[in-house]
């Protein structure tokens, strides 16, 4: 009893998880104990199979599960785990109680490494069979942070187990992996049956037949499922300069899918995302901003395109499946999405996104008003009030002057002379008020009025001047009213009708938005659309071609576009910022390359200068700089003359009737005189 008692303590130990401490390790006095008690038990001639395997134990028949010496294990374990930054290790062997099978010896080998690394330097370490590790770990091991994962040897049952028990569930490349060969033994041999992703970090340790205690470290990975394997020198190791590792990283090393063919499927949406048919209307390429991206990667990745058209971007129904290019990369039928795409949480649980292109903000357009309001005040805005009363009351006290001078000239009798000006108040301010208008006065021969008249012209030239030019920007500027400037105006205002693209993240974004207003205009507006608009173009087409039809888009599609539709697009207030990316599906081995090689355009300012070129290709056709006054602008101007024409022509009419009847009056006072001189 107490034998089987102290076997299953040493299995606790050995199996016992994370950050194994020094107090919890089995005392030597202790391991020396109860190796006496075993060599006790040996002379019981009654147990001959204890006998035998002890005989084995001692012999070092049983094969260990370490083929390096101690130290070697130690240093380039540590070696690793520093280079990748990694926050743990995992000791994977194929024995489950390697004290009682292998001896106290190999057990205390494994448990004194398990020590150097989790107590010497405190990296959390366990050691486990491949049977404990799918049991007591699992799916879980994505909980565990940049884990290190090292097979201590490469014999056939540690390679069967690792194929079958780890390799055809486990993401191979979200841990690091380190596995120790004997120098006989081939890459290809041990991981026959065994995918190694584009991706994955996997190193093979071989001890160097030159140098003793000198390990070199090869890196192997395969382009796709099925390929053959690919290997490249990682570095070295040696107890005296520890590891030497590359110095360019993993996608500098791995910048070569030697031709490898990746399907490519995108939207069409002009004229941004365009594809290319040949003569059997096959796609033979895409053109527009995301085409020329895409040849760029497909020269520094040295693959090849096979691309297929998807009718919409995609969105994820609540039964889980996806349409569109979402569905296409959810279900494998695609590896790579070349379209714009919102990078939303919904769509980040089933594709995976690229490094951004771009930022952009989102936001509803909908058509200028086509009618602008009457500028009642155009002909008065361009002087403020105080101006023109300052313009009045210089009026009245020119007009004063001159009445004031002339009263002083008649009053010394030299005044004679101008018995044909003008001598009432009213009549020279209205004289006064005509040069302001650029009309002429009468001159004078009184050097006193002379010099009022000049002050009285030069101001009004300078008025003139300035009130006309402020005139024409006030008439040539287009000006107009907006019915409404924010989303809750356009739910308040019931005229106008809403779309978005269809099958879109613009349509998941209303119906799982928390905000209230985007909810109600979901299910009030939104909902009652029938026929949404595949792309940003049909939208836009179709705000300028229908009356009251708001549409919401992106800012930098909008300006793109603008030159395409036949209408003045106005902006509301902005919805939300959005990040625009390219997308890969879920756990792609190429993803890494893929923004790997927009990092490197972003950085090279090829891909700034792509944006400008194709965002402003359309935005550079040149435009006449003559600006056109609009009639509304006018008619009161218009109005004026009108008004003025009608009342001199209802002046006109009272005087002449007024004329008539005074010349019938003295027709009949004269008659009855000259009957009187008959």
């Amino acid at each position: 009893m107490e034998q089987r008692n102290a076997s299953e303590k040493r299995k606790s130990i050995i199996a016992s998880g994370w950050l194994v401490k020094s107090d919890r390790i089995i005392d030597q006095r202790d391991a020396i104990a109860r190796w006496k008690m075993h060599r006790c038990k040996l002379l019981d001639l009654s147990s001959i199979w204890s006998l035998i395997a002890l005989v084995c134990m001692v012999m070092g028949l049983a094969r260990g599960q370490l083929i390096r010496p101690v130290y070697v294990y130690e240093g380039l374990i540590k070696g690793i785990h520093d280079y990748f930054n990694n926050t743990c290790i995992i000791l994977l062997h194929t024995n489950p109680s390697p004290v009682e099978n292998q001896g106290l010896i190999e057990g205390e080998r494994l448990l004194h490494l398990q020590k150097y690394l989790s107590s010497t330097f405190h990296i959390r370490t366990a050691l486990m069979d491949f049977n404990m590790f799918r049991t007591r770990i699992g799916q879980n091991y994505y909980n565990i942070k940049r884990p290190l994962f090292v097979l201590l040897n490469d014999y056939e049952d540690t390679r069967k187990e690792f194929a079958n028990q780890v390799s055809t569930w486990i993401a191979m490349a979200y841990p690091t992996w380190l596995v120790f060969f004997k120098n006989e033994t081939k890459l290809s041999d041990f991981f026959f049956e065994i995918y190694v992703p584009f991706d994955c970090k996997f190193m093979v340790a071989k001890s160097s037949t030159n140098e003793t205690g000198k390990e070199n470290i090869t890196e192997v990975y395969q382009v796709d499922k099925g390929k053959e394997l690919r290997s490249m020198h990682f570095g070295t190791w040696d107890v005296k300069n520890g590891l030497k590792g590359p110095t360019r990283g993993l996608y500098f090393r791995r910048n070569d899918l030697f031709g490898h063919n990746i399907f490519v499927t995108s939207v069409y949406d002009p004229p941004i995302s365009l594809f290319k048919h040949n003569r059997q209307n096959e796609i033979t390429g895409m053109s527009g901003f995301f085409g020329e991206v895409i040849l760029l990667l497909q020269e520094g990745m040295n693959c090849t395109f096979t691309y297929k058209k998807s009718k919409s971007w995609g969105v994820c129904l609540p039964n889980g499946t996806c349409t569109g290019a979402v569905g296409m990369l959810m279900n494998g039928k695609a590896d790579f999405a070349a379209t714009e795409f919102m990078m939303t949480s919904d769509r980040l649980d089933v594709i995976s996104f690229t490094t951004p292109i771009y930022t952009t903000k989102c936001r509803t357009y909908i058509k200028r008003p086509s009618s602008t309001n009457v500028k009642w005040n155009v002909y008065t805005a361009p002087f403020s009030l105080s101006i023109w009363n300052i313009i009045i009351f210089f009026i009245i006290i020119m007009s004063g002057s001159i009445v004031l001078i002339q009263k002083l000239f008649m009053v010394t009798s030299l005044y004679r002379d101008e018995d044909h000006l003008p001598t009432k108040f009213t009549e020279i301010l209205f004289f006064v008020a005509g040069a302001f208008c650029n009309q002429g006065m009468q001159q004078s021969v009184l050097d006193p009025i002379r010099m009022v008249h000049f002050v009285i012209h030069i101001t009004a030239v300078i008025i003139l001047a300035a009130y006309s030019a402020a005139l024409v920007s006030f008439l040539t500027v287009q000006s107009f009213v907006m019915p409404f400037t924010t989303m809750k105006g356009l739910l308040k205002d019931k005229t106008y009708r809403f779309g978005v693209v269809g099958d879109s993240a613009d349509f998941t974004f209303f119906q799982n938005t928390s905000d209230k207003v985007m909810n109600v205009l979901f299910t009030e507006l939104l909902m009652k659309e029938t026929d949404l608009p595949n792309n940003y173009l049909q939208g836009l087409k179709r705000v300028c071609k229908e009356d009251k039809y708001a549409f919401m888009t992106l800012d930098n599609m909008a300006a793109l576009l603008q030159q395409k539709v036949n209408c003045k697009l106005e902006p509301l207030d902005t919805i939300s910022q959005i990040t625009v990316a390219m997308a890969t599906r879920t756990n792609s081995p190429f993803l890494g390359l893929i923004n790997t090689n927009l990092l490197l355009l972003r950085d090279g300012g090829i891909l700034q200068r792509l944006m400008e070129t194709q965002w402003s290709i359309t935005l550079n056709t040149a435009q006449s700089s003559w600006k056109s006054v609009d009639i509304n602008d006018v008619v009161p101007l218009l109005l004026l003359i009108t008004a003025a024409l009608l009342v001199s022509c209802f002046i006109y009419a009272i005087e002449h009737i007024a004329y008539k009847r005074l010349l019938k009056r003295v027709k009949l006072k004269l008659k009855p005189s000259r009957q009187l001189i008959m």
